[in-house]
C-alpha cells in the first residue's frame, strides 16, 4: 500500500507496526481488534476509507503552506493555485460584486467549480446570480486546510462540480487559545495597507468539543493613478507627431465632451473643451484625434482621463465568527453543529458618471453641429467620482446527527439541516439624475453651478438576497464480500430550496439615473436528489468505485450522472488510477430570471476595423455601452471527464504524481462577448435579435460606423473541451543541517477548444492572452532548531497575443518567509511578496487587461505574530 509520510500517515504506520509486536504478546481477541484500522474521509466520496492515494485526484493546501506561500485570505490561497488556471474574479472596484472572490478551476469557470465546507456544500452568492461561492465569506483563521478533487464529482455533491471540487476543511475539536496579529505594507502604496487579527480557542469535555475563531482582516484597494501603468497616459507610437484616441491612449474615455449629430455620422469635440482643459487640467480633459476610432476623417473627440481618479482593485474589511461543536449524546449517537457570521465592506470608487446628453438643442454652446439633436457622451465631473460602499451579510447554521449502528456491522449515518442567508446591499453615490438635467434645462440653471450640480446626484441602491435550505440524510455500511474484501455502501438522499432576489432603486430601473442601469429579478428552485456510491475492492490490490446521483429540478426536469474509477495497487509504491464520470449543471437562477441590466464592456469591434482598413493588431480595445439579457429558456449543461493517474512513492518522503485529464462540456452555457456578438453579426453566423444586436454611427461612404451599444446575453452554445495533464512533485529530506521539504505543483493545458465568432467555429485557444497553457507553484522550506526559511514561485508561461505581436511575457512571483519560534512567547512570521517587484503582465499597447490573472500588489512587506496558550 502506498502511504504519504505526512503526521497522518506515520500515524498509521505506527498503529499498524505497534499492532504487530503486541500481537506476539497478547490474546487472540486484541489481534482481531488491532485490524480496525482509522478511516478518513476524503474529498469526492461520502465513504471513509484507509488509503491516503486514492481513485481520484485530491491536491491539499495546508494552513502551513497558505502561510508559506505569502497568502493574506482564503481566496488568495486559491487564486495562487497553478489548478486556477486562467485566473479567477477578484476584488473589482466599481460593481456590486467588488466585495467578492472566486475560485476557477482548469479555466472552466467559476460557476463549474464546487465549493464546500467541511464536505457540504457552500450556496453561490447572490450578488453572482447564486451560481459561484464567495471566497471572502470564509475566515482564514479557522481554515485547517483545503482540499481540492479535480476531477468530476456530480455524482457525489450535484450540479456545479462539473470541474472539480474545492473542499474547505475548517478547524475542530480544537484546545487552547490563539492570538494572531500581523500588518501588512505595499511599497508602492502609502502607509499599512493590510491588517489582520484573530482569536480561536477551544474547550474538550469528556463528551465534547466547541471551537471559537473570530476573524478580522482589512487590506486597502489601488487607485488606477497608484500604478504607471494604470494611470492615464497618451503615447505617441506611429511618431507621426498625432495622438489617435484609444489605439494610443490609456486610461480615457471618449465619455468627456465628445458630441455625435444627429444622423450619427460624425463624431466631435464639444467646442468648449478647451475651456474644461483649462479649468480641470490637461491631465483631465484633453482633445484627441478620433479619424482611425471612428473612422471618419477629422473625427475629433473630447476625451476624459478616467484612470487619474478610479480605483481597479476595491479595498476590503471582514469580521467572521465561526463556531463549530459537538456532542456525545449517547455511545451511539453524536450531535454536531456549526455556525458562521460574516460581514464584509468594501470600497470603489468609479470616475465621475459617464452618461449620454440626448437631445442637444441648436443652440446649446457644447453643440458644433447647429442642429436641434445632437447626442453628447458626457462626463458630469460636477457631480463628483462614483463611489461605491457595499456592504455582503452572510448568515450559514448547520446541525445535526450522527451515529453508528453496532447490530448492523457497525454502520454509520448522518442526518442534517443547513440554512444559508446572503444580505448584499450596494450603494452608489454620485450618479447623474436624469430628472435633476431636465430641472436644470427647464429652469435655466447652470449645469456648472454648486445648484445644479447638487440637483443632478443621484444615489443607486441594489439589494441581493438569497436564502438557501437543506435537509441531508445518508447512512454508509459494508455489505458482501470480495476477494479484496467487503463492499463498502453508502446511500443518501437530499432535498434543498434557493431563493434569489436582486432588487434595484425605482429611478434605476425606470431609466433615470445615468451611469448606471439595471433592473430587479428574482427566481427560486427546489431540487431533490438521491445518490448512491460503492467502493468495491475487487482484489487485494485492485478496487472499483461506482457512484450514481439522480436530480429532479422544479424548473427544468432531471439529470442522472453516473462515475467509475478504478485504482490499482500496482507495485508497493505505485498506485495507478483511472476515473470516468458525466456531470450536468443547471443554469443559474440570474441567467434565467434576471431582468435587462446595462453594463460598460470592454471589447475590440474588428468588424469596423476590418472595414475601414485598420489591422487587427492595431484594432484599439474599449468600452461599449452593453445590456445584457437573460434567457428563461436555458437548458443545463452535460459534462464527461477523464482522468488518468500514476502517484509513485520513489523513496520514503519523495513522490510524484502525474494525472491527465479530458474535460468536455456540451451544451455550454455562456454570455457571448461583445467581441463576439459583433463578429457573428458581421459575419452572419449569429442572427440580430432583441437579445444580440449591434447599434452602430452612421456612415456615408458604405462602411461600417463605429459600434455605439451591443446587447448580449445567454446561450447554450456548442462545447468547450480542456486537456491537459497536472504533475506534483513532493518531499521531505531530514539531515544534520536541518529538514528541507518541496512541494512542486503544475498543470499543463494541452487543449482549451471553444467556440468563438458567433458560433462559425470551434478554435483551441490554449496558449491566448489570459489562458496561459503552463502554470506552476513550487515551494521549499528549510528548518533548523527554531528557525524557518520559506521560498515560494509562482510561475505563469507567456501567452500568445496576435499575428503581429507574437508572445507577452511570462510572470515569476517570489515570496519569501522567515518564521522564528520564541517558544512559551509565541512565533514571529516576516514576509517579502513578490521580491523582485514584478509588474502585471501588460498588453503589447502597455494597458493592464487582465486583473484576474495577474495581481498588481507589488511588493509587500508583512509581519504577523502568533501565540498560543
Amino acid at each position: 500500500m502506498i502511504v504519504k509520510k505526512n503526521a497522518l500517515a506515520r500515524a498509521v504506520n505506527f498503529a499498524l507496526v505497534s499492532g504487530v509486536v503486541a500481537a506476539s504478546f497478547s490474546t487472540a481477541s486484541y489481534a482481531e481488534e488491532e485490524k480496525k484500522v482509522e478511516r478518513i474521509e476524503v474529498t469526492g466520496s461520502r465513504i471513509a476509507r484507509t488509503d491516503l492515494e486514492g481513485a481520484s485526484p485530491v491536491t491539499t493546501i495546508s494552513a502551513e503552506d497558505m502561510k508559506v506561500e505569502g497568502n493574506f485570505t482564503v481566496a488568495d490561497a486559491l487564486r495562487n493555485s497553478n489548478l486556477n488556471s486562467f485566473g479567477s474574479f477578484s476584488e473589482r472596484s466599481g460593481s456590486s460584486a467588488q466585495s467578492q472572490a472566486t475560485i476557477n478551476l482548469r479555466g472552466a469557470g467559476s460557476e463549474r467549480t464546487l465549493v464546500l465546507i467541511d464536505g457540504k456544500r457552500f450556496p453561490g452568492s447572490p450578488t453572482m446570480g447564486g451560481s459561484s461561492a464567495n471566497l471572502n465569506a470564509i475566515p482564514m483563521s479557522a481554515v485547517e486546510r483545503i482540499e481540492i478533487l479535480t476531477d468530476g464529482a456530480s455524482s457525489t455533491y450535484g450540479s456545479d462540480a462539473i470541474a472539480g471540487v474545492v473542499n474547505i476543511i475548517m478547524k475542530k475539536n480544537y484546545q487552547g487559545v490563539e492570538f494572531t496579529a500581523g500588518a501588512g505594507s505595499r511599497q508602492h502604496d502609502s502607509g499599512m495597507n493590510s491588517k489582520q487579527f484573530s482569536i480561536t480557542a477551544g474547550y474538550q469535555a469528556d463528551k465534547g468539543n466547541i471551537t471559537f475563531s473570530f476573524d478580522h482582516q482589512d487590506r486597502d484597494g489601488i487607485s488606477d493613478g497608484a500604478r504607471p501603468y494604470t494611470a492615464a497616459s497618451m503615447n505617441d507610437l506611429d511618431g507621426d507627431g498625432i495622438i489617435q484616441a484609444y489605439s494610443e491612449t490609456i486610461g480615457w474615455s471618449y465619455y468627456g465632451a465628445t458630441v455625435i449629430d444627429p444622423s450619427f455620422n460624425l463624431a466631435q469635440a464639444s467646442p468648449l473643451c478647451d475651456d474644461l482643459i483649462a479649468q480641470y487640467g490637461s491631465n483631465t480633459f484633453a482633445n484627441v484625434a478620433a479619424d482611425e476610432d471612428w473612422g471618419v476623417p477629422g473625427s475629433t473627440y473630447c476625451m476624459y482621463a478616467y484612470a487619474n481618479v478610479s480605483y481597479n482593485k476595491a479595498s476590503l474589511s471582514r469580521n467572521t465568527v465561526y463556531v463549530d461543536a459537538n456532542y456525545q449524546l449517547t455511545d451511539d449517537i453524536e450531535w454536531f453543529g456549526r455556525t458562521m457570521l460574516t460581514q464584509n465592506s468594501s470600497f470603489g470608487r468609479y470616475a465621475p458618471p459617464a452618461a449620454a446628453w440626448e437631445n442637444m438643442s441648436a443652440d446649446n454652446p457644447n453643440n458644433p453641429y447647429g442642429e436641434d439633436g445632437a447626442y453628447g457622451l458626457w462626463r458630469w465631473v460636477g457631480i463628483g467620482t462614483r463611489d461605491g460602499k457595499v456592504d455582503d451579510y452572510n448568515q450559514d447554521y448547520l446541525t445535526g446527527l450522527r451515529g453508528s449502528i453496532s447490530a448492523w456491522n457497525d454502520a454509520t449515518w448522518e442526518v442534517y439541516y443547513h440554512y444559508n442567508m446572503a444580505d448584499n446591499k450596494s450603494i452608489g453615490e454620485y450618479y447623474l439624475s436624469y430628472a435633476g438635467l431636465a430641472y436644470n434645462e427647464q429652469n435655466g440653471i447652470d449645469l456648472g453651478s454648486e445648484e445644479g450640480a447638487n440637483n443632478m446626484k443621484g444615489t443607486t441602491l441594489t439589494q441581493d438576497t438569497s436564502t438557501f435550505q437543506q435537509i441531508n440524510a445518508g447512512i454508509g455500511f459494508d455489505l458482501f464480500e470480495l476477494p479484496g474484501g467487503q463492499i463498502a455502501h453508502y446511500f443518501g438522499t437530499e432535498y434543498f430550496e434557493q431563493d434569489y432576489r436582486s432588487k434595484y432603486d425605482a429611478q434605476s430601473e425606470a431609466g433615470l439615473i445615468g451611469g448606471s442601469a439595471g433592473n430587479s429579478a428574482g427566481g427560486s428552485r427546489y431540487v431533490w436528489a438521491a445518490f448512491y456510491e460503492a467502493a468495491m475492492p475487487v482484489v487485494d490490490s485492485v478496487e472499483v468505485n461506482l457512484a450514481v446521483r439522480y436530480d429532479s429540478y422544479s424548473d427544468f426536469g432531471s439529470n442522472t450522472a453516473p462515475k467509475v474509477s478504478v485504482r490499482w495497487q500496482a507495485l508497493d509504491n505505485v498506485v495507478v488510477r483511472a476515473s470516468y464520470s458525466e456531470a450536468f449543471r443547471a443554469p443559474s437562477l440570474d441567467q434565467l430570471h434576471a431582468a435587462t441590466t446595462f453594463s460598460a464592456e470592454y471589447g475590440t469591434d474588428y468588424p469596423f476595423c476590418e472595414s475601414n482598413g485598420i489591422s487587427a493588431a492595431d484594432c484599439s480595445r474599449g468600452q461599449t455601452d452593453t445590456y445584457i439579457s437573460a434567457n428563461p429558456d436555458l437548458g443545463p449543461e452535460s459534462s464527461k471527464y477523464y482522468n488518468f493517474g500514476v502517484a509513485w512513492d520513489i523513496i520514503d518522503n519523495l513522490s510524484i504524481k502525474l494525472d491527465y485529464f479530458d474535460l468536455k462540456i456540451d451544451d455550454v452555457i455562456s454570455q457571448r462577448s461583445i467581441t463576439n456578438v459583433m463578429r457573428g453579426i458581421a459575419a452572419g453566423t449569429l442572427e440580430t435579435s432583441d437579445t444580440f444586436y449591434v447599434r452602430r454611427a452612421v456612415t456615408s461612404d458604405g462602411t461600417l460606423g463605429r459600434a455605439l451599444e451591443v446587447g448580449t446575453g445567454y446561450g447554450n452554445g456548442d462545447k468547450l473541451q480542456i486537456k491537459g495533464l497536472d504533475a506534483t512533485l513532493s518531499g521531505l529530506f531530514e539531515t544534520s543541517i536541518g529538514d528541507f521539504r518541496i512541494n512542486w505543483t503544475n498543470s499543463f493545458v494541452f487543449d482549451y477548444i471553444e467556440e468563438v465568432e458567433g458560433g462559425a467555429s470551434a478554435t483551441d485557444t490554449a496558449g491566448w492572452n489570459g489562458q496561459p497553457d503552463y502554470k506552476s507553484v513550487f515551494t521549499t522550506t528549510y528548518s533548523i532548531g527554531d528557525h524557518k526559511f520559506g521560498w515560494n514561485m509562482n510561475y505563469t508561461s507567456s501567452t500568445y497575443e496576435d499575428d503581429d505581436t507574437g508572445h507577452l511575457d511570462s510572470w515569476l512571483i517570489h515570496n519569501i518567509t522567515y518564521t522564528y519560534d520564541i517558544g512559551d512567547w509565541g512565533n514571529i512570521q516576516l514576509a517579502v511578496n513578490n521580491l523582485t517587484d514584478e509588474d502585471p503582465v501588460l498588453s503589447s499597447s502597455g494597458s493592464y487587461d487582465n486583473a484576474d490573472l495577474y495581481n498588481n500588489f507589488g511588493r509587500e512587506y508583512r509581519a504577523v505574530y502568533t501565540v498560543k496558550f
